[in-house]
This record gives C-alpha cells, sequence and structure tokens, in this order.
C-alpha cells in the first residue's frame, strides 16, 4: 500500500493535474425540515436553509467555542489539552475544562455575538444554530492562536472517544479540510461543521448520522460527491486533458477517502484534494 499510495501521489505531480472545476453552492431548497444547514462563503456570501437561524442542540460543536477560550485565557497544561478534545470529540476533557472555566463559553458567545447560541449552564445543554457555527469558524479560521482546534478539527479521529464513528456529513463534501462531529447521547440527532477551501459549512439534523449526510450531498454542487458516501451511487467523475486526449478522472479528495482504510501512515495527504486524478491510476487501488 505504501508504493501504491507514492504512486498515486507521484502520477498526480507528474501529470501537472489540473483543478476540479466549479464553486460549492448550496441548494437550500433540497434540503429536508430535519435538517438546518448553512454554507458561509470567504467572500462573505452566505447561503442557508429558512431555519438556519434555530437554535438547536449545539451537542459537541460547544467544544468549539470551549476550546477557542480555552487557547486564548486558559493555562498552558489546560491549552494543551484542547486539540485532542477535539480530535477524539472528549466529553470528559471538555467538562473538566468547563468546570475550571465556567465562563468560557458564555464569553465566547458575548465576544462574537453569537445571539442564537444560549450556555444553559452546561456545554452539553448549550444550543446553537448553523449560522452562528459557520460564522465563528469564518472568523476564527486564521487566528494563529486557534491553530489546535483547527488541527484537531483536520485530524478527527475515524471514531471519537465513545466509539462512535467520525464519517459523515459535511466530512463527506471533497476539498473539506478538517470536520467537527456531535450526536445526541440517543443518536437521534447529528451535526457536522467543517472547512474548506474558502468556505466552512454547518449541519444539524434531527435524524441518524445517515441522514446528516444525505441531506448534505443533496443539496451542495460544484463539489463532487465523495465515493462511498452513504445514500449516494457511484461516485461522479471528471475528464482531464491530456494534450489531445480526455481520460475519466476522480479528484484528490476522492482518492484520499477511496484509500484511507489502506494507508496507516497518511501518505496520501500529499495528495492536494481539487487536483484530478486518473481512474486508470486509482484504479489499481481497492476501495474501502
Amino acid at each position: 500500500m505504501r508504493k501504491l499510495a507514492i504512486a498515486l501521489a507521484t502520477g498526480a505531480l507528474v501529470l501537472s493535474l489540473a483543478p476540479a472545476a466549479g464553486a460549492i453552492t448550496l441548494d437550500a431548497g433540497a434540503v429536508p425540515d430535519r435538517t438546518q444547514l448553512t454554507l458561509q462563503l470567504q467572500n462573505g456570501t452566505k447561503v442557508a436553509t429558512p431555519n438556519s437561524g434555530e437554535s438547536r442542540p449545539a451537542l459537541s460543536m460547544s467544544k468549539l467555542y470551549l476550546g477557542h477560550w480555552v487557547l486564548h485565557h486558559g493555562a498552558p497544561e489546560d491549552k494543551a489539552r484542547v486539540e485532542e478534545m477535539i480530535r477524539v470529540s472528549d466529553d470528559n476533557a471538555a467538562s473538566q475544562l468547563e468546570a475550571k472555566y465556567p465562563a468560557a463559553i458564555p464569553d465566547t458567545i458575548a465576544a462574537f455575538g453569537l445571539h442564537q447560541t444560549h450556555h444553559n449552564g452546561y456545554w452539553g445543554n448549550t444550543t446553537t444554530s448553523t449560522d452562528d457555527l459557520t460564522r465563528f469558524l469564518s472568523e476564527t479560521r486564521g487566528d494563529p492562536v486557534a491553530v489546535p482546534l483547527f488541527r484537531g478539527m483536520a485530524n478527527a479521529a475515524p471514531v471519537a472517544a465513545d466509539g462512535y464513528a467520525q464519517d459523515y456529513g459535511t466530512a463527506q463534501i471533497p476539498g473539506v479540510q478538517g470536520t467537527k462531529f456531535g450526536w445526541s447521547d440517543d443518536r437521534s440527532i447529528n451535526a457536522t461543521a467543517s472547512i474548506g477551501p474558502g468556505w466552512t459549512i454547518a449541519a444539524n439534523t434531527y435524524g441518524p448520522a445517515a441522514a446528516n449526510t444525505v441531506d448534505v450531498l443533496g443539496a451542495i454542487t460544484g463539489a463532487p460527491v465523495a465515493p462511498g458516501a452513504p445514500g449516494t451511487g457511484s461516485p461522479g467523475t471528471h475528464e482531464l486533458n491530456l494534450g489531445s486526449i480526455s481520460v475519466p478522472a476522480i479528484t484528490g479528495a476522492q482518492v484520499k477517502q477511496q484509500v484511507a482504510c489502506r494507508d496507516p501512515h497518511n501518505l496520501r495527504q500529499v495528495i492536494p484534494d481539487d487536483v484530478l486524478v486518473p481512474t486508470a491510476i486509482t484504479d489499481a487501488v481497492p476501495a474501502c
């Protein structure tokens, strides 16, 4: 697998692969009422469902608000815990940090003017909206102090501290550079928030993780559907022009998802998300 992963990366570079065409867009009308969804572009444009301002259970999304405050104001040993808290969505770490810094989330709400976010006395009881969440991520992603927060999202563990799979929703959008996952104790509410090149997106679903995925992918255009995503058919392919001929191709993001389970050393990360890789190369690697 190591040689295959290197071959994929080398092939991508040698062929001078072109970026995948099209900018990400959201068809808000395609989203069922069970899901609220907001896409925030770096240029300030926001596209969202009519219910995107509804204050819903924040679930583990509130750890982003908590972690940001700790990184700015906490003791060094507490700052060191934030990245792992985000990466594995560690409830115990969140509870311990909030016990030490009870004003963290309320202060964050006030500092960023998150008017649809309410603390309700405990991080796990916090409610927020996808509008507030995407704006918060947009405003903080360039903050050098917040780097561990986004590094935790970029390296989210496949399985969370409580055993829940972190592989759904907005994380399935090719080009995503990091995701925070959230779910209720009974698994009946699921949420995701992701950052991508020039955009942030968040979705909260009254339903299972698969519903979060289906609703997100059913509304997003301009970004090819990731292979193997729940509720989708065969992955969308593109054409890569190589001089006088065109060959079928998929994006680098799709390649990385295809080989994830066979790449324990994470060599796939050298492949840019937005390049096109000929399927003649990728077909040599069995899908996960």
